[in-house]
């Protein structure tokens, strides 16, 4: 048995879970004063990645149900972030709350979307017909 709504919710969860990684690893090459200077195309990368997070955040969170949980982190780590040479002029305090709020938004995803796996093997492992009858069993009676 496969639930649509299980998989549209995994589907964006996916591509949430890759741009939050994606942005990660760019703030990560910004915060790493060692390296060499920032390029236009990775400046481009980032604004790119900050605009669908920024476009898909609120869609996605509310379409898991943990907008209320999420959203402010996110657009906390998203405002903080407006480019990789902005990110490399942090503070060190800045830093460490940018990172925190990442990941908390970044955990909490993990979480859900280990949540929403558990419950596609369920239904996997579930008959059609059990579906069905169980779903019929746990409405309320009306009267």
């Amino acid at each position: 048995m496969r639930d649509k709504s299980v998989e549209t919710q995994l589907r964006l969860l996916t591509l949430q879970l890759d741009n939050w990684k994606k942005l990660h690893d760019l703030i990560t090459y910004g915060l790493d004063k060692a390296r060499p200077i920032i390029s236009a195309e990775q400046e481009r990368q980032f604004t790119e990645i900050r605009a669908n997070l920024l476009q898909e955040s609120e869609h996605v969170f509310g379409a898991l149900n943990i907008l209320a949980e999420v959203s402010g982190r996110a657009m906390n780590v998203l405002q903080r972030c407006v480019s990789v040479r902005g990110v490399r002029e942090l503070s060190n305090e800045e830093v460490r709350r940018l990172e925190s709020e990442w990941n908390g938004v970044f955990t909490k995803l993990g979480v859900v979307q280990g949540q929403l796996k558990s419950r596609r093997k369920a239904l996997a492992e579930q008959t059609a017909v059990a579906y069905y009858l169980s779903r019929v069993l746990r409405r309320p009676a009306t009267s």
